[in-house]
């Protein structure tokens, strides 16, 4: 039939669909045209009883009425391809149920009453030859014993799809899947079989075996498999592709055992089998294997090394499966090194579990590129767990207890090897901080999700995740951003637009995070930063939440009051540093005699000074008098010298003459005024114009007040007459205080001055 005939067919079918129904007895019946043939759609209408069709149609919808029978095969087209009696009241199969229904390929009578009968011919299902689809699910009186009689009848059939989901009941005894429940299908080409919800505990050895090499797809969730040799019969299905094994020994809601009680009848009905066959123990040792089958695992490479104390993990593996199931089925264990057959494994969910430390490594899943380890309460992960994933490209981590594992991982040794990896969520870990090189080498990571976590701040490298384009860090404890934060950002995002979620942290409208709003606002410098719902974002400013949606008249009242506050802070902070700085200038300048003098005793006490003369005295004072003196008035000290220390023998400290080369000036006056019993000042006007014969008579006057108890040390010998108002006031107070000598230049009055002199030192 060309193109042209299946059009022309369509439109006399529409134009007769608008005058007629597809159906007799003036049933409401909605009729369409599908693919060029006639369908009726009679859902959902509360049909106790199957209408009457006509023979041109070949889809028939009769879900979600209360129908209590099965259509007899006569009411029916004879070219029904299509049969849909889902949800309905229908409670028994009978042995001429499907007779002449040859050419349909899609039944679906789950959700019904369906029980097993016990006169069931083996041949019920046998004329249901061209069938691709049968779905037989949630019928919880159908029970494990309609398999031997399924399956046989449909082993020269065309069969794809059987779902058998629930036909056992929820709160029923444990069932076990026999080998003779299966044995049948190797004849089919079936590629999936899906067996849900049926309390299903053990496989007889030898049963997974029976199904057929076209298998690709196993549904065995929400049941209550336990381990068994069966599961590395699993590696012979070589066209294996998904394996659902999800929801294993879950407790139901107490809405399911009512349910259970008021409407089935098979809680307490005991487990048949038609062979009525002792149920066996399964054998779970590989002890127990006979020598046949130690050779064939063996051979495989399954059981290598294998002793009494070590095993080497090495898992059988269907071939070309590529997804595997497991979420929420109670393993609660701690996940060893681990090495699986060749395989070509893609996706792991294992969500949901009680993996609570993963130590690895895993080996040999080089096609892995999805894995979900969320929900598991896992608080370790060791470095090299991950280290042969080196195709992976999504992994979940979420709800964990990661937070303090990774806070040690200062060399990001943990993610290292994930070169590949392009979505990363670490949701509800309880992180706290992250070092800067946890994700060193996750260059063309692109997602990464740290939400609902304790973070504070950012403290990892952005700089690392060359290829990021979406962070989350909303539900975190960030109150703002810090600069290096938002620079670093502003680089990455010049690269590429970054997304950027802060939602539901406690952000603070305040002066020091003014800055980090703008930066929100504007999408940070570059501009390229978006934040992700930034309108539903809010902030606290002394105890009142803002909305983000409003946020820009805030910060310019905000800029305002921060200017307001800077200016204050700036002219209270000079004016403090203005007051301190005059004070202590004044306290320096007052005091700068007696901290010098302070400060050289210091010094010349812990730097090991030497005296100036290096005779070893055993006096307490090595000279008689220091000398002070302006180098023009050297004539007189030599005079003084001739005069004292030749004819009285005294001992003077004359600066040009013992002091010691290469000291400190000031150093060799406080040594020589400290080491002199007296300092005799000769007073002039060339003295009065030296600085440092100045800086000598203060000194002076420190020894005589903090070093001698206010003893008489400074004695004056005013050589040359100097006029009152040259006189410092310094100098002044020393005359007024202290007796003095004058020179009298003529020879009668220097012996008796000379004589003075010597008499005051004494």
């Amino acid at each position: 039939m060309d193109l042209v005939q299946i059009l022309w067919r369509t439109y006399i079918l529409t134009l007769l669909l608008e005058y007629t129904n597809c159906c007799t007895d003036q049933h409401l019946c909605r009729c369409t045209v599908v693919q060029g043939t006639l369908y009726a759609d009679c859902s959902h209408l509360g049909l106790r009883s199957s209408p009457l069709f006509w023979s041109n149609v070949t889809r028939i919808n009769l879900s979600h009425n209360i129908l209590t029978q099965i259509p007899r095969p006569q009411s029916l087209p004879s070219n029904l391809t299509y049969l849909d009696l889902s949800y309905n009241a229908i409670n028994c199969i009978e042995n001429n149920t499907f007779k002449g229904l040859w050419k349909l390929s899609d039944l679906r009578l789950n959700g019904n009453k369906i029980g097993m009968p016990d006169n069931l011919d083996r041949n019920v299902f046998a004329d249901l030859k061209n069938i691709k689809h049968l779905d037989l699910s949630d019928n919880p009186e159908l029970t494990f014993r309609i398999m031997p009689i399924l399956t046989y009848g449909l082993r020269k059939s065309t069969i794809e799809i059987l779902r058998l989901n629930k036909i056992h009941c929820t709160f029923g005894s444990s069932t076990e899947l026999r080998r003779n429940d299966l044995k049948n299908l190797k004849y089919t080409n079936l590629t999936e079989i899906h067996l849900s919800s049926n309390r299903l505990e053990m496989v007889e050895q030898g049963a997974i075996i029976s199904l057929h090499q076209t298998i690709r797809k196993v549904s065995v969730g929400d049941n209550n498999l336990v381990f068994g040799l069966y599961l590395l019969e699993l590696f012979f299905l070589n066209k294996l592709e998904w394996i659902n094994a999800t929801l294993q020994h879950m407790s139901h809601s107490p809405e399911e055992v009512l349910r259970s009680f008021l409407f089935f009848s098979c809680n307490n009905r005991r487990r048949i089998y038609q062979d009525n066959s002792t149920i066996e123990t399964m054998k779970t040792s590989f002890c127990n294997l006979d020598t046949f089958q130690k050779s064939r695992w063996v051979k495989l490479g399954i059981f290598q090394g294998f002793s009494s104390t070590k095993i080497n993990y090495t898992f059988p593996v269907p071939p070309k499966l590529k997804t595997l199931f497991l979420n929420e089925s109670n393993l609660g264990y701690t996940i060893p090194a681990i090495s699986f057959m060749k395989n070509s494994i893609e996706n792991i969910y294992m969500q949901g579990n009680l993996l609570q430390s993963w130590i690895g490594p895993i080996r040999t899943l080089g096609n892995l590129k999805r894995l979900n380890l969320s929900n598991n309460v896992c608080s370790k992960v060791d470095r090299d767990f991950f280290q042969h994933l080196n195709a992976l490209t999504e992994l979940y981590l979420n709800n964990n207890l990661l937070g303090f594992n990774l806070a040690l991982d200062k060399e990001g040794k943990i993610f290292r090897n994930l070169t590949t990896l392009r979505l990363l969520e670490l949701k509800e870990n309880r992180i706290a901080n992250l070092p800067k090189a946890v994700f060193v080498n996750l260059y063309n990571l692109e997602h990464l999700d740290l939400s609902d976590n304790i973070l504070m701040a950012i403290e990892f490298n952005i700089e690392n995740l060359r290829s990021l384009t979406y962070l989350d860090l909303s539900s975190n404890q960030i109150q703002s951003l810090s600069g290096s934060t938002m620079d670093k950002l502003d680089q990455h995002a010049v690269q590429t637009i970054t997304t950027l979620s802060l939602m539901n942290n406690p952000i603070l409208c305040q002066c020091k995070t003014l800055n980090f709003l703008k930066w929100m606002v504007m999408g940070g410098h570059s501009r390229n930063i978006r934040f992700k719902n930034l309108k539903e974002y809010t902030c606290t400013k002394a105890g009142t939440v803002i909305k983000f949606g409003q946020i820009k008249q805030h910060i310019k009242e905000l800029e305002k009051e921060c200017a307001s506050y800077k200016t204050l802070i700036f002219v209270v902070a000079s004016c403090i540093l203005l007051f301190l700085f005059i004070l202590t200038t004044g306290l320096v300048y007052r005091y700068r005699w007696r901290l010098r003098y302070f400060y050289y005793m210091t010094k010349s006490r812990y730097h090991g000074y030497k005296s100036v003369r290096s005779e070893d005295e055993q006096t307490d004072f090595k000279y008689d008098a220091f000398v002070s003196y302006a180098e023009k008035d050297l004539r007189f000290v030599q005079q003084m010298i001739s005069k004292l220390e030749g004819d009285k023998g005294i001992r003077l400290c004359i600066h040009h003459r013992d002091f010691v080369p290469g000291y400190d000036i000031a150093e060799n006056i406080i040594t020589a005024i400290n080491k002199s019993r007296k300092t005799i000042v000769i007073l002039s006007p060339n003295f009065i114009q030296s600085d440092w014969c100045m800086y000598e008579l203060h000194i002076a006057k420190m020894e005589e007040i903090y070093k001698r108890d206010n003893e008489d040390v400074l004695f004056l010998v005013c050589y040359e007459e100097i006029p009152a108002e040259n006189i410092p006031l310094s100098i002044m107070d020393v005359i007024h205080q202290k007796s003095y000598l004058e020179f009298p230049d003529d020879e009668y009055g220097n012996t008796v001055f000379w004589d003075k002199l010597h008499e005051a030192l004494f």
